[in-house]
């Protein structure tokens, strides 16, 4: 049973939404409104919200091979298109090694009864507390030894690295909620451990492994320290890393840093907007039970 509600009440909280509203699209909306402004409609002052000649310019100059010299230009601006072929690069091959490796380990620790099952589980989560800047110096050393500095590689595997935890954490708890009448009922079938994985359990754990991996790969997306010091050419520096370097000593386009940003947030919203439904009810499987 509601209780009714004053009318001062429901007009505080339709003005508390809108503020909060308001709040948080204000920055991606300046950062569109920005993106197709000129850089000397930009820089105006007094400054105004609205473009009053909208163009599109900055994006033909990121993503054209010529674009970014007709607009003057250059440096890392010529870079975007490579960098966004390698951010999608390395955030497929995470979320890819982590929906792989954590299933089964996933699997492992939620059917399977050994010693040590929590610590372990607890060692996993503790991982995820160490910063990265304290292991940057190590596994750099590590990855030069390797020959494997500017190397898309490189990244893949501290990336994956640092998510494969918690993507290990959120299925183990999906595992836990699926009944074990239906492994019993495919074993009776006489299913091999393979079809039972990949029939019957992973559909049903579709959800959850839709979370799990957009999770990690949206998380790759947008490192920047890993991508930062393992690359220096244009053979496997990230979007972050390239947005970035539009920002120079001498230079600096807020316009094209703009456009960057907006191509650097859209694939990891469309994927949020598609697979919303999966995501949420993924994570709340993992919060639910331990």
């Amino acid at each position: 049973m509601s209780w009714p509600h004053p009318p001062w009440t429901r007009a505080l909280l339709a003005l508390a939404s809108i503020v909060t509203c308001a709040w948080l699209t204000a920055p991606a909306l300046w950062l569109l409104l920005t993106s197709i402004m000129t850089e000397a409609e930009s820089m105006a002052a007094p400054p105004h919200w609205i473009p009053r000649e909208p163009n599109l310019d900055n994006y033909r100059a990121l993503l054209s091979p010529t674009g970014f010299l007709a607009l003057g230009a250059g440096g890392a601006a010529v870079q975007m298109p490579r960098a966004i072929l390698n951010s999608v690069l390395v955030g497929a091959s995470v979320a890819a090694l982590n929906l792989t490796v954590g299933t089964l380990a996933a699997y492992s620790l939620a059917r399977l009864e050994f010693r040590g099952v929590r610590r372990l589980l607890i060692f996993y989560l503790a991982s995820r507390m160490v910063p990265g800047v304290a292991l940057v110096v190590p596994m750099f050393l590590i990855i030069k030894a390797l020959g494997l500095i500017d190397n898309p590689l490189a990244i893949i595997v501290a990336h994956t690295g640092f998510t494969l935890p918690f993507t290990i954490w959120i299925l183990r708890s999906y595992f836990q909620t699926i009944p074990r009448e239906l492994e019993d009922a495919a074993v009776v079938d006489r299913c091999t451990f393979r079809d039972l994985l990949w029939r019957v359990l992973v559909p049903v754990a579709r959800p959850g492994l839709v979370g799990a991996g957009l999770f990690a790969f949206m998380s790759s997306w947008g490192e920047f320290l890993f991508a930062l010091v393992f690359s220096s050419t244009e053979s496997a520096k990230t979007i972050p890393v390239v947005v970035a370097e539009l920002a120079t000593d001498v230079d600096i386009r807020y316009t094209l840093m703009t456009t960057a940003g907006v191509l650097a947030i859209v694939p990891p919203l469309v994927l949020a907007f598609l697979f919303q439904r999966m995501i949420v009810s993924g994570l709340l499987a993992g919060s639910v039970k331990g």
